[in-house]
């Protein structure tokens, strides 16, 4: 039973690369058979994704590098939708909320997370409407389930489910949703021809023309024309063939090394991580970037040897290192935290020692180490006493904060 009466602003979310004919009657399809239910749809957004969470496929990898040739070619749809509608009174836009989440948080974004920022910039007199395929809600188990904050989703928008060739809904599981407190509607009478963007993108690349593709009513001749102006197939080629393969996907076997350990660990749990190292000099990242994939969780790392850079880089105060000394459990806390801020992400590593031959004091022996962690509410610090010479000290450190990071990634399993 319909109790929000509120004007729809409907939210069309794609990856879709390039964009075509079929998502264009799908929205306008859906704009009309909400119409027909007695909803006022006030306006539709085209939402294309930044970056992806499905780093197998090779077309979700590139999204990053395809974004704003995307985001024009979802200009030309709306265009076209607007067209298609003839109904001057319903907005069609496109937004950048996509990019601009994912710049900020510097990692792919999850529907619920998206919409809940949507919600808190339009105007609450409008209720949100996401458009999402049946394939998300057909069998036994549907994939749904699996979506991050699922609930909070149903919470802050109404699903406008539409039909896919191939798939049924599983109307148990609907009801279910319902009796949650879900808002959705199945748009049953909707005919949508099954287009790929996949199969457009091989065809191309394969060497047919745009033109040849309008003819068959695929893509648009506007489309075709920016495909021609801004040479996307050669684009196409270039990313595909010099993309590599990214381990941090695959599932955990038993002789993975510690540093792919780490990585699909914070890939699993969708956490970046950013570090501030002293004596190390660039170690702990050399080793972290061995691993192919590493740039979707590891944002960065300043390598701050003298107290200067660790005061105007890390924002570690003067009192701190005069206080305690460089190498000290307070200023690798310190340091920690500032990697957090310098590189806006879940975690921050910092190391700090004396790694030899000069540099020691009586209570700082050669190889004294300490390794801070910050992330969220969990501030920790951890000490070593090293042996070796100074290249050995810093091989053991770096180690150790790698150790002691994976710990703290098993705790969170």
């Amino acid at each position: 039973m319909k109790t929000d009466n509120r004007p729809i602003l409907l939210v069309f979310g794609t990856s879709a690369d390039p964009i075509h004919q079929g998502h264009i009657q799908l929205v306008a399809g859906a704009v009309r058979a909400l119409q027909a239910r007695g909803e006022q749809v006030a306006e539709v957004v085209l939402m294309p994704v930044f970056r992806h969470h499905n780093l197998q496929d090779a077309v979700k990898r590139s999204l990053p590098l395809t974004f704003e040739h995307r985001f024009d070619l979802s200009q030309l749809a709306a265009a076209e939708i607007s067209r298609e509608l003839a109904q001057p009174g319903v907005k069609i836009s496109v937004s950048r909320l996509e990019e601009d989440l994912a710049m900020k948080s510097n990692r792919p974004n999850f529907t619920s997370e998206t919409l809940a920022s949507l919600r808190q910039q339009i105007d609450p007199g409008l209720k949100i409407a996401f458009l999402i395929g049946v394939d998300s809600f057909s069998g036994e188990e549907p994939n749904f389930v699996q979506w991050f904050q699922w609930e909070r989703l149903l919470e802050t928008s109404m699903l406008v489910i539409s039909p896919r060739q191939g798939f049924e809904p599983n109307f148990g599981y609907l009801r279910t949703l319902e009796d949650q407190g879900a808002d959705l509607v199945y748009l049953e009478e909707l005919s949508i021809p099954e287009i790929s963007s996949r199969e457009i993108r091989a065809r191309l690349e394969a060497g047919e023309s745009p033109e040849s593709l309008v003819s068959e009513g695929v893509i648009s001749p506007g489309a075709a024309d920016y495909i021609h102006k801004h040479d996307l197939v050669m684009l196409w080629n270039t990313l595909d063939s010099h993309q590599e393969q990214s381990e941090v996907v695959e599932e955990s076997v038993q002789g993975d090394d510690l540093e792919t350990k780490i990585g699909k660990l914070l890939f699993q749990k969708k956490l970046t991580l950013s570090l501030a190292e002293s004596c190390t000099g660039g170690l702990i990242g050399h080793r972290l970037t061995n691993v192919p994939g590493s740039s979707e969780y590891f944002m960065g790392g300043i390598v701050s040897y003298a107290y200067s850079a660790k005061v105007n880089l890390l924002g570690v105060s003067w009192e701190t290192l005069k206080q305690h000394g460089a190498v000290s459990a307070e200023v690798v806390r310190e340091m920690a935290l500032g990697a957090r801020r310098a590189f806006n992400t879940d975690i921050g590593l910092s190391v700090s020692c004396i790694a030899g031959p000069g540099g020691a004091t009586p209570t700082k022996p050669v190889g004294t180490s300490w390794c801070g962690l910050s992330f969220g509410e969990i501030d920790r610090q951890y000490h070593f006493l090293l042996q070796g010479n100074r290249l050995q000290v810093k091989e053991q450190l770096a180690q150790k904060a790698l150790e002691s990071l994976l710990n703290l990634l098993q705790e969170l399993a």
